[in-house]
C-alpha cells in the first residue's frame, strides 16, 4: 500500500470530536518543502499548515476540521 493509499484511508476515518465531520486536514508544523504536491494537498483540504514555533499545547492536535475549523 502506497502512502498516499494510506493517508486516503487514515483520513477517512478521522471525526471531528467537536463536530462530527470527516472533512479532515492533517496538519504540517515546521517548515515543509513547497512542492506541487503540497499545493496540490492544500487547495484540495488534506493538509493545513500549522507554523514553526510551538507554545504550551502537549500534545499536540494532529489535525484540523475543515468544517468547524478545531485542532484536535
Amino acid at each position: 500500500m502506497s502512502d498516499n493509499e494510506e493517508m486516503a484511508i487514515e483520513r477517512t476515518q478521522v471525526v471531528c470530536s467537536y463536530c462530527g465531520s470527516r472533512n479532515i486536514a492533517r496538519i504540517f508544523r515546521g517548515m515543509p518543502a513547497f512542492t506541487e504536491e503540497l499545493q496540490r494537498e492544500l487547495d484540495e483540504g488534506k493538509v493545513v499548515l500549522g507554523g514553526c514555533e510551538v507554545e504550551g499545547i502537549y500534545p499536540l492536535p494532529r489535525y484540523q476540521c475543515n468544517d468547524c475549523e478545531e485542532e484536535f
